[in-house]
């Protein structure tokens, strides 16, 4: 029997940020973070679409194309993995830069058939899935990641997180990770969450990643490949381990096996903070009660709104995103400058925030509303990098150019929660747009009368939309001027089933056999 927490519908205390975990349907584990009720962080995964980032595999190199300088590798997947010469590492080797630093100091070039053979076993850790035609990207650059710190197997350095940036602090957590003396050929990073951490945290977390590595090199060590040498935790887990801070009040989940696990592991590694995490056991689902769903269900909408009244759109495709500001309503300002200013200043906030939750990755370009002032649009940009700090991808963000025209490169490792909810609309194959009834009802006269040159052409049958056949209708003289020159029967029926633009055409021979079936 588990513990279950006071009723959460009695508490009175104010509580600002949350952790949700809503596991309760087999298929899909959901979490969300907020802060005073607003949605801030979202991750969902389906049990139909489990992502394989961070698992190792030992791996066979199948191909190797020096044109692409990239390899194949079998990993046991229907699909080889791709991996880059960017993402060639070797034991002990300090990943040097593809092309040359500078033109007085040149690094030596690196070509993957100098490096990489067919058939050659390497270990490869999978940093994307799979998508579309494409298969997982792999890196050999393998890190395994723990609460406070991340182990690099194949370095020996020791470093601090760059979002760590008080100097003293980096003095301080490098040292103490030193007197921990770890195994002088491993790696060892100073994760973000290990700021405010004590030596004894270090060393439980050096402790177990030491263990952890120890033991996947164990099982593979006589086993071929393709072999799965590390599982990464489940999605739960991952977040807590990845995303928790201490400014998190509560973390709520609502399945009782995903409550047990996770006191397991705040015992084990956030002890302080175990009597936070809560089991929620009331009727109505746990992200109707904290008011989220409905802010989880605007994420697919192209438009979102900003409080002044303005709006983004966002367009998305597989590699790159366009977003449009408009300002909307928004003309409480003295001047059309200071409209549009504080109309892409909250933009800002607003993209930086989708960015997150929909996990938007690729080239994104942002068209903002023109401003002429230099410091507006220096403001902005600082708006922007002070919200990536936020983000756990990587991100670069280009300044803005002349015509408010900002780029950003953003890291994405996962499919979008687009890819997750939504499949492509068989009618228009993700355009958004089908042709109109003229457009086909053109198209199809046309075609009767490629058909109908056939000199093994008898009869034609023809099958379409009703308000398509209501357009034809219209132009009864082409049809009967149609069968009167070619002196060949047609006919025509219509459906309310079929598409506006799907057509059904097939022509017969004088035997009543098929010998034309044109299909759109």
């Amino acid at each position: 029997m588990i513990p279950v927490s006071p009723i959460l519908e009695a508490t009175k205390v104010s509580i600002t940020k949350r952790m949700l975990i809503n596991a309760l349907e087999k298929e899909e584990s959901r979490v969300a973070i907020t802060s005073n009720g607003i949605l801030d962080e979202f991750y969902v995964e389906r049990s139909s679409r489990a992502t394989l980032v961070g698992n190792i595999y030992k791996g066979k190199v199948e191909n190797v194309h020096p044109s692409l300088q990239a390899a194949f590798v079998n990993i046991g997947l229907e699909k080889n993995g791709f991996l880059h010469i960017s993402e060639v590492y070797s034991p002990g080797e300090r990943k040097p830069p593809i092309r040359k630093s500078n033109r007085f100091r040149p690094h030596r070039e690196r070509h993957i058939q100098d490096i990489l053979k067919v058939g050659q076993e390497i270990i490869v850790q999978v940093i994307r899935d799979e998508f579309g035609e494409k298969g997982p990207s792999l890196t050999m650059e393998v890190s395994l990641p723990g609460r406070f710190l991340v182990l690099t197997p194949m370095s020996n350095q020791l470093g601090v997180s760059k979002k760590i940036t008080d100097a003293r602090q980096r003095v301080y957590l490098r040292r103490a990770l030193k007197e921990l003396s770890p195994v002088h050929n491993l790696g060892f990073i100073i994760r973000t969450a290990s700021h405010d951490t004590t030596p004894a945290d270090l060393k439980g977390d050096l402790s177990y990643l030491t263990r952890l590595w120890s033991s996947a090199l164990a099982r593979s060590a006589n086993s071929h490949p393709p072999f799965l040498m590390y599982h990464e935790s489940d999605m739960v887990i991952r977040t807590i381990r990845d995303t928790f801070a201490k400014d998190i009040d509560e973390v709520i989940v609502d399945d009782a096996t995903i409550y047990s696990r996770l006191l397991d592991f705040f015992e084990t590694s956030l002890t302080k903070y175990k009597d936070r995490v809560k089991y929620y056991s009331g009727a109505m689902p746990l992200f109707h009660k904290y008011g989220i769903e409905g802010q989880i269900e605007e994420l697919s909408h192209r438009s979102v709104s900003l409080p002044s009244g303005g709006s983004i759109v966002i367009e998305q495709t597989e590699a790159m995103t366009t977003i449009d500001v408009n300002s909307g309503r928004f003309v409480r300002e003295k001047t059309p400058e200071e409209t549009s200013f504080k109309t892409n200043l909250e933009a800002s906030r607003s993209i930086m925030r989708q960015l997150r939750l929909r996990d938007l990755g690729g080239v994104i370009v942002i068209d903002y509303i023109d401003i002429k002032l230099e410091r507006h649009r220096r403001q902005i940009e600082n708006s922007m990098l002070n919200d990536a700090k936020r983000d756990a991808s990587q991100m670069v963000i280009l300044p803005m150019s002349q015509f408010c025209i900002v780029q950003i490169a953003r890291q994405k490792t996962r499919p979008s929660l687009r890819f997750i909810s939504y499949d492509t609309c068989p009618t228009c194959n993700g355009t958004g747009m089908i042709k109109n009834v003229e457009s086909i009802g053109l198209e199809i006269i046309r075609q009767l009368k490629i058909t109908l040159e056939r000199d093994d052409i008898s009869v034609v049958e023809l099958r379409v939309n009703s308000d398509v056949l209501n357009f034809i209708n219209s132009k009864t003289g082409n049809i009967e001027k149609l069968q009167l020159q070619s002196n060949k029967r047609i006919h025509i029926t219509s459906s309310k089933d079929l598409p506006v633009d799907k057509v059904e055409l097939v022509g017969y021979n004088e035997q009543g056999e098929k010998v034309v079936d044109y299909v759109r």
